[in-house]
């Protein structure tokens, strides 16, 4: 039990468990009012709707730069949000061209999570607040560097949040502290389940900047599937769980062969090793037919009774001490991703204007990658055993070739 409280203080639970004395703010709920945080973004993609839109429903903040490697990305995303076309910058360098131009108060990365490391540390450099989407690098090597920009960046009293949904609700966390005071007792066996449809290729296959567009399908840009899409659940086991296993066992295969190019594995199985008797299984897939329904759960259980989690806001327990969370957002996926967004920006603006440098996002988020890392290098080895150790000290990167790319 000593290191599970030592995990849980690392990371920061048990102060987060305090926020569940307050409800789940609604979007649109009034705020009060003083000087707007200028937002920069860095990555004009999908993820870069629902960010921004959630930052201006709040109301504190305005978006004045954009940035991504395609012209057409931010001209969309720059006629949508009203940003001048002097304020929209392109190439590889992109970032550091938003950041150099100056009059910005926070850069939110959205870009492929290969970049994000670099992009982050110059942020920091800059003196830059800096917001960071999941996942926040694709190897072990880079989570070390977006931790270390973290520290850096509290030294120089700017803040830094890694935008997870389900740690900024309140049930979520609650169930977690319920968990951790032994409502399920010794635990003995998990889940976590991570299904989806295969995404599509957005422009045919034909060179880096291709792939740029493809990057989902490239896990030297994304990770791999259950680094990008399965991290989801992953951080809610790791939320409930409390501690790092010791080892992992697993394997991956390919099957998404026909008109899809890349090299990201669609089915994965994993067993972590948590080194006491109590095992949790992973089990990553992604389909190519839209007629399979996606899911991103979780199932603990132990001698007391049961936990369920699902990432559209259901989370609940059921044993000797039940426990029934929120279930108002349980009919879309969407609803959950938004509202986490949104009670996310409300944090940072408070942590901003309030001086709380203390960044206690980054920790649990950083264990949360070691365990997607953990898996993924299991996964490959096909067998063998991969220890938490090998993983968090790893150097091994992941390298992706932008020879011909327009700086």
């Amino acid at each position: 039990m000593n290191n599970r409280r030592t995990f849980l203080k690392q990371t920061g639970l048990a102060a987060g468990a305090l926020a569940v004395t307050q409800p789940t703010r609604v979007m649109g709920q009034a705020k009060p009012k003083g000087p707007k945080l200028r937002v920069g973004i860095v990555g004009c993609g999908g993820r870069s709707y629902n960010v921004g839109e959630m930052a201006l429903k709040d109301g504190r903040y305005e978006i004045v730069a954009l940035a991504d490697y395609f012209q057409e990305a931010v001209d969309t995303i720059g006629e949508k949000y009203n940003v001048p076309a002097n304020r929209r910058y392109t190439g590889l360098h992109c970032y550091q061209r938003l950041i150099d131009a100056g009059e910005i108060d926070i850069i939110a990365i959205l870009s492929p999570p290969y970049f994000h490391p670099e992009q982050a540390e110059a942020a920091v450099e800059a003196g830059l607040h800096v917001w960071l989407a999941k996942p926040i690098a694709v190897d072990a090597p880079g989570v070390a560097r977006i931790e270390a920009a973290a520290k850096k960046a509290a030294a120089k009293q700017r803040c830094f949040l890694v935008d997870f949904q389900t740690r900024a609700l309140g049930q979520y966390q609650e169930a977690a502290r319920r968990v951790a005071a032994g409502d399920l007792g010794t635990l003995g066996y998990g889940e976590i389940e991570a299904t989806s449809t295969a995404f599509k290729l957005r422009v045919p296959d034909a060179g880096q900047e291709s792939r740029l567009k493809n990057w989902l399908q490239w896990k030297d840009l994304c990770g791999e599937n259950i680094i990008e899409f399965s991290i989801h659940a992953i951080d809610m086991a790791s939320l409930m769980i409390g501690r790092p296993p010791v080892s992992a066992t697993g394997f991956c295969e390919r099957n998404i062969i026909d008109d899809m190019p890349g090299d990201v594995r669609d089915i994965t199985s994993v067993t972590y090793d948590y080194g006491d008797g109590f095992k949790c299984v992973l089990r990553a897939k992604r389909f190519q037919h839209n007629k399979i329904s996606g899911g991103i759960d979780l199932a603990l259980f132990g001698e007391k009774g049961g936990l369920f989690a699902s990432y559209k806001g259901e989370v609940y327990i059921k044993g000797e001490n039940d426990f029934s969370g929120d279930r108002f957002m349980g009919e879309k996926i969407r609803g959950i991703y938004n509202i986490g967004i949104s009670n996310n920006w409300d944090t940072f603006y408070k942590n901003i204007t309030e001086g709380d440098f203390s960044q206690v996002t980054v920790k649990p988020s950083a264990d949360s990658h070691y365990l997607a890392l953990l898996a993924r290098e299991a996964a490959y080895g096909q067998g063998a055993t991969v220890t938490w150790d090998d993983i968090v000290k790893s150097k091994k990167t992941m390298e992706f070739d932008t020879t011909g790319l327009t700086i």
